[in-house]
């Protein structure tokens, strides 16, 4: 900020020091250049710098405190409102556009206006101006802030160090401050009081530093066209306002125009020339940088047929050696290698702007196919040059001929598929469709290519499938079934839609494809009456039949499932085994289960006792296997009850052991009981009793009353001995009158002595027989088990018997036990 108030300061005394009116209006007035450069490179920061400077200058010329405060706010208001102008117009400070230039003349004389406005104001309310003075002062302060922002705003805005180095060092840059040097001694000739030229040299020393500054402008840039404009404009006002040079005149106002249209031009001369050379140059760059690294290649051909520039690329195409200069190759259209150049020739008299197809000839050998652009156009020595484009299209013929061919493939797959196939746009008219639409609807599918669904199949039609399309055109995938007549045959088709998108994710179509699902559906009618009829005939089975699949789920059960389950078969199908039959049956048959699902015939008995009763059951898992013999489907269930038959065999069971005189059990009863009671006893370890009993006298009774007092004596025998035992007592007779007791779950072997004991006081009491009184005894053998695994129960009955015998031997009416403590006892 310091250094911009300091140039400001300072270059307003240099100013002052050439007053046109009064004291305070001059004919240049370069701080405004400095306060615009330092807004536009700065900002709003360097504004109380230039107003300090500004209040400074005007003070020091004798003007009022508040005056000079008033003329230094509208001297940094004035390049404030200018640089904030350019920055909004998009203002490139480089200058290296003709626009640029434009608009920073447009904001200068903007901008102006306040600074002008508000310093002749100032000056006329201070009294330094005269009301006649007004008008000329606020002229000649526009002109001198117009003209002094251009000559020192723009070399400041241009300055940089990139622009010093490339402006004037090294030998060129010599060379550019001798230029520079020439501009000033004009100036000074020209404009000096003790050089005056004459008049017949004046305007050639006037003329002479436009050239100079052309020059500089193409030479150097707008830094030293800038300096020059500013050396040789300074030269004039100094001169001019000394009354010196041929804008000096007795009419002051047409001087001051002429020595401001005089910088003004040299200003915008020097700085258009500038843009011009730049927009020049960078057209220059750009078309250079085009034809080195253009994409296709490039070769101009002069009318003598030689090639004046070859591109990179066309360097490659052809063959050439890269390392050749990229200008002139000194070689003639015709020489290039293998032939192209006499292919390329034939090119030069097709008409501008027509594309050709033709074919060369790589080093290698390869072909390459290449599209040929001819254009025509004159250089800046008049000479028309033809312009050859080469454009690489091998890779796209090439490609081309890869789609044709896959297009070709994908025709000739989808025409032999047996399906109708579609693509259509999104107002549902044909973009293909497969030569099957002519073998199942007799089109043409050449005819209902940009036809719509509604003008191919019909209105009716059209109203059934038009939902589904619609959906596909929304982005669903849908489908449905439908019935069609074809030429020969009908047809039930199963059509699918799927949406097409493109590049951007939207639908912009779909595909259709139609598959005859004839001979599914009557498969499915086929196994549907297969299945009614088997249905039919297993629900008139006295058996539960079911197919059960590998997941254990039920695909098929019989009538006899609802009736034996209480409810209706569809609530049953789907439904696993487990939850069918429950978890505790199927505890008991899942093994029988998986042994069927892995391929094994299995049956097994089973059996349920509930509140209702006992049920038996026989299952049958028949497996069903897979064509390839060995994957397991499922199974076949059957499930037939067999409680009837199982308590009938139960009850010729009881019938076949069932003494049938006295209801006890018989002797292959009684032999099976004794074998289970041994098998407890081993079981257990514990004691059981075997006592054979022998009626003492029976034969005497038998032969004097009769067989019918026999049969009557027995029966009450049976009956006595069954009321002197324990209820879980067994009682048999295994024939005549020899009677049986098994006795279990002893404590001591004197238990067993004890009921023996008690049965013979019990017989000793006469029996009436009708209307007589009989008295008869018993003899009981008593033999004890233990357990012991090496006896058998033959071994303990031939143990009884014995002891049977010895108590009969030792007098009857008396039992006889395997003990030492009481071996018989009466």
């Amino acid at each position: 900020m310091a250094v911009v108030a300091l140039g400001y300061y300072l270059a307003a005394r240099l100013g002052l020091l050439m007053p046109y009116i009064g004291s305070h209006v001059s004919l240049i007035w370069l701080p405004t250049g400095i306060a615009l450069a330092a807004y536009l490179r700065w900002g709003t920061t360097m504004a109380p710098g230039v107003l300090l400077a500004a209040f400074l200058v005007n003070y020091q010329v004798g003007t009022p405190t508040w005056a000079a405060a008033g003329m230094a706010a509208g001297n940094a208001l004035g390049p404030w409102l200018s640089a904030q102008l350019l920055v909004r117009l998009g203002f490139d400070a480089a200058l290296t556009r003709r626009a640029d230039l434009g608009q920073y003349l447009l904001a200068v004389a903007l901008g102006m206006l306040v600074t002008a406005s508000n310093g002749s104001a100032w000056l006329r309310m201070a009294g330094i101006l005269t009301a006649d003075q007004w008008a000329p002062a606020w002229i000649t302060w526009w002109t001198g802030d117009a003209v002094g922002a251009l000559l020192g705003g723009i070399p400041l805005l241009a300055m940089s160090s990139a622009s010093m180095r490339s402006s004037f060092a090294g030998r060129r840059g010599r060379y550019n401050m001798g230029l520079l040097g020439l501009v000033l001694v004009c100036g000074l000739l020209t404009f000096s009081p003790w050089t005056a030229p004459s008049t017949a040299w004046t305007f050639p020393l006037l003329a002479l530093p436009l050239f100079l500054m052309a020059v500089l402008a193409l030479r150097a840039g707008v830094l030293a066209a800038s300096l020059a404009v500013l050396l040789l404009s300074g030269s004039a006002a100094w001169g001019t306002a000394s009354g010196i040079g041929p804008f000096a005149g007795h009419d002051a106002h047409a001087g001051l125009l002429a020595l401001w249209s005089y910088v003004t031009a040299q200003v915008c001369t020097g700085v258009l020339i500038c843009g011009l050379a730049a927009e020049l140059l960078a057209s220059q760059r750009q078309q250079q940088a085009q034809f080195q690294h253009a994409s296709e290649g490039i070769l101009v051909v002069d009318p003598q047929g030689q090639l004046a520039a070859l591109n990179p690329m066309a360097r490659l195409m052809l063959g050439l050696a890269p390392l050749e200069p990229a200008g002139a190759p000194d070689l003639a259209l015709t020489q290039l290698p293998e032939g192209n150049g006499m292919r390329l020739a034939e090119c030069l008299q097709q008409a501008a702007g027509q594309p050709r197809l033709m074919s060369l000839r790589r080093s290698d050998g390869r072909r390459l196919d290449v599209e040929v652009q001819t254009a025509r156009y004159r250089d800046a020595r008049g000479r028309q040059l033809t312009q050859l484009l080469l454009r690489d299209v091998t890779e796209s013929r090439e490609a081309q001929a890869r789609l044709a061919a896959s297009e070709e493939r994908l025709r000739a797959i989808t025409d032999n598929a047996p399906a109708l196939i579609a693509d259509h746009d999104r107002e549902f008219r044909y973009r293909f469709a497969n030569r099957t639409y002519q073998e199942w609807l007799g089109i043409a599918p050449e005819a209902v290519l940009g036809q719509t669904v509604a003008t191919v199949l019909g209105e009716a039609v059209w109203a059934e499938v038009r939902p589904a399309m619609e959906a596909a055109l929304r982005g669903e995938t849908t489908s449905y079934e439908r019935h069609i007549q074809g030429r020969a045959q009908e047809r039930w088709i199963h059509v699918a839609l799927v949406p097409r998108r493109d590049a951007a994710g939207a639908v912009d179509g779909f595909y259709a494809l139609a598959s005859d699902i004839t001979p599914r559906l009557r498969a499915e009618q086929a196994l549907r009456q297969s299945e009614q009829r088997l249905r039919s005939i297993t629900d008139q089975l006295p058996m539960r039949i079911s197919y059960v699949g590998p997941d254990e789920r039920y695909r098929f059960i019989n009538l006899a499932y609802e009736r034996a389950f209480g409810r209706p078969r569809q609530e049953l199908l789907g439904c696993t085994v487990r939850e069918v039959i429950g978890d505790g049956a199927y505890e008991a048959s899942a093994a029988h289960i998986q042994r069927a699902l892995a391929g094994e015939t299995v049956s097994f008995d089973s059996e349920i006792t509930t509140r209702e009763g006992y049920r038996s059951y026989r299952a049958s898992y028949l497996p069903q296997f897979a064509d390839d013999g060995r994957e397991v489907l499922g199974f076949v269930a059957m499930i037939l009850d067999t409680t009837a038959q199982k308590q009938e065999e139960r009850r010729l069971i009881e019938l076949s052991q069932s003494d049938s005189l006295t209801g006890l059990l018989n002797r292959a009863g009684f032999e099976q009981r004794v074998h289970e009671a041994v098998q407890r006893s081993r079981s257990s370890g514990g004691t059981m009793a075997l006592l054979l009993l022998d009626l003492d006298g029976f034969k005497q009774v038998n032969d004097s009353l009769g067989h019918l007092a026999g049969d009557l004596l027995l029966r009450g025998f049976a009956g006595r001995l069954v009321r002197s035992l324990r209820a879980a007592d067994i009682v048999a007779r295994p024939g005549g009158d020899e009677f049986a007791v098994i006795v279990e779950q002893l404590s001591t072997p004197l238990d067993a002595a004890t009921i023996a004991g008690n049965i013979v006081q019990a017989m000793r009491a006469p029996f009436v027989l009708e209307n007589r009184s009989v008295h008869i005894s018993t003899s009981i053998g008593v033999a004890l088990y233990r357990g012991e695994p090496e006896l058998t129960p033959r071994d303990i009955g031939k143990r009884a018997d014995d002891l049977l015998y010895a108590a009969k031997a030792a007098g009857r009416d008396r039992f006889c036990i395997d003990t030492e403590e009481a071996p018989c006892t009466s």
